[in-house]
């Protein structure tokens, strides 16, 4: 990006926070989602640039103290999580945090680790959370996790379900995301894995009845014992249609795909499977219609025949 591109991302992205609290029914959440990558992609690089992350710390201070924080579930959300992680990725020296503590100065719980896991978190999963956009709340329930295993606690790997059973419903679900990031998705192939053993007792079908909520993230992740193969496809055929719509919400967003490898190489994946589609399918098409203007040929010839020997 060019030194001040990351602006106009900032931009939108406080723009997209005021759609979804004004006029909810146009807030694009692929769009949300591509600009936040966009933005947090950069994080890294300015620890190496003093003077832009001092440039953009101030510039997502201005931002932030524009409307309250907790003017909606979505603002809080993003802007604690994403300051925390520009903190976190991109000050090495205490010159560019002054968004950040001003964020934690806000906050009630004042470490970065227990206020995710005691007030985000628990946000997450109030009723009626994110206006029940099961996408968004994944999104930062992962993001939350995410940054739990580089900068805070390492994840128990070897956790009892006498602990599981002892968590809260929301750390239950934190503690699961946390063990498919680091673990991988298929602890269930493991008979001695923890989520092997809460299915076996149970646990989860019992975890599904209590909330829509915790139902959509058991489901999602195969851990139902009556999942089957069509419902997990499904599930994630949706996922893939609601990616590859937000892809094309405008060309801004179309182009900063493209500058991020894996959705670039699906992208170029899928240009390609339409073209030899249609290399295989135009000309088949060609063929019938030929086909079937020779049959209708020979018929009319018949038929002129037919009527010149009466």
């Amino acid at each position: 990006m060019a030194k001040d591109s990351i602006k106009p991302y900032i931009d939108d992205l406080f723009g997209y926070l005021d759609t979804y609290e004004k006029s909810y029914s146009d807030f694009e959440v692929e769009a949300f989602f591509q600009t936040y990558g966009g933005i947090y992609a950069v994080f890294q690089a300015m620890r190496e640039q003093r003077q832009r992350a001092m440039e953009v710390d101030r510039y997502f201070l201005d931002k932030i103290r524009r409307q309250p924080l907790n003017s909606s579930d979505l603002r809080q959300l993003t802007i604690q999580v994403l300051v925390t992680y520009f903190e976190s990725e991109a000050d090495t020296d205490g010159q560019s945090n002054q968004a950040y503590l001003y964020c934690r100065e806000l906050r009630s719980i004042k470490r970065d680790a227990a206020y995710f896991e005691e007030q985000l978190v628990p946000l997450l999963f109030r009723e009626g959370s994110l206006n029940n956009d099961f996408r968004l709340n994944e999104f930062f329930l992962k993001e939350i996790g995410r940054y739990l295993s580089k900068f805070a606690r390492a994840l128990k790997a070897d956790l009892s379900p006498e602990d599981f059973a002892s968590m809260s419903e929301p750390m239950k679900f934190l503690e699961l995301t946390r063990r498919r990031q680091d673990l991988g998705r298929d602890l269930l192939a493991d008979r001695n894995s923890l989520e092997f053993q809460l299915q076996s007792m149970g646990l989860f079908n019992k975890l599904r009845d209590t909330a829509r909520l915790y139902e959509q993230y058991l489901g999602r992740w195969g851990y139902l014992a009556e999942t089957g193969f069509w419902v997990k496809f499904k599930g994630w055929l949706s996922g893939v249609w609601g990616k590859f719509k937000g892809l094309f919400a405008s060309f801004r967003f179309f182009r900063l795909t493209l500058t991020q490898r894996k959705p670039a190489y699906v992208l170029y994946l899928l240009i390609i499977l339409v073209f030899a589609f249609l290399a295989y399918y135009v000309p088949v098409r060609w063929n019938q219609y030929s086909q079937q203007k020779l049959e209708r040929f020979e018929q009319r010839a018949v038929e002129t025949q037919n009527a010149v020997n009466r």
